[in-house]
């Protein structure tokens, strides 16, 4: 009994100090892209790209959000890095990446190692984008199968030189300075979907948005 209340106290002193995670990173499948992420955004033979979007300072159910850090310090952005995986039957074969952020040039190219595909974008000095959502890019793809891509937070993969998933920002951030991460500051992350329906829990989604 003394353990139970021990564990139950432990937890709830979890839940007290845990901060408040903002930022939505998703995918969307394209023909017939709505800048969304739903269960219809399936690989299939057909797919010839995925879209790559996020939103610096509001969560997936839209609520707006601060740097959590320091609220003073705007969620902008002037970096981003992805690193996604594939899994599932068949491939994706990943043929170039086209950048939409406005400004922003290659800091590390298009890698592929193994399951793995991750790659790289920088503004300009003074060239921060105001906090916001927008479409990073797509991913030009060949699949065969129905394979399913999900982001990876921080990519052990030391073959790619992106470090993961996330973005340069004003705001302190907490592990790496100015940089949000998927995973350490950041938990809303949707890749493409399975097509097979899943039960909705807490942790079920959480082992679906990284690795």
């Amino acid at each position: 009994m003394k353990k139970s209340l021990l564990l139950l106290g432990v937890i709830a002193a979890l839940a007290i100090g845990a901060p408040a995670y903002s930022q939505y990173i998703f995918m969307d499948v394209n023909p017939g892209g709505d800048a969304a992420n739903t269960s219809a955004d399936i690989l299939t033979s057909t797919s010839t790209s995925v879209d790559v979007y996020l939103d610096t300072n509001h969560d997936r159910s839209g609520a707006v959000k601060t740097c959590a850090t320091n609220a003073s310090q705007p969620l902008d952005i002037f970096s981003y890095d992805i690193v996604v995986t594939q899994t599932g039957s068949g491939s994706v074969t990943f043929n170039s990446w086209t950048n939409a952020a406005s400004g922003f040039a290659q800091l590390n190219p298009l890698t592929v190692a193994g399951a793995d595909a991750g790659v790289g974008y920088t503004a300009p000095t003074g060239g921060n984008l105001a906090p916001g959502r927008y479409k990073l890019g797509t991913f030009n793809v060949t699949v065969t199968g129905t394979p399913r891509l999900s982001f990876v937070g921080l990519s052990s993969n030391s073959s790619i030189p992106s470090f993961g998933t996330g973005f340069g920002t004003q705001c302190d951030a907490s592990d790496f300075a100015n940089t949000e991460v998927l995973g350490t500051d950041f938990f809303d992350g949707d890749g493409t979907s399975s097509g097979t329906p899943t039960e909705s829990t807490t942790w079920g989604k959480i082992k679906q948005l990284y690795r």
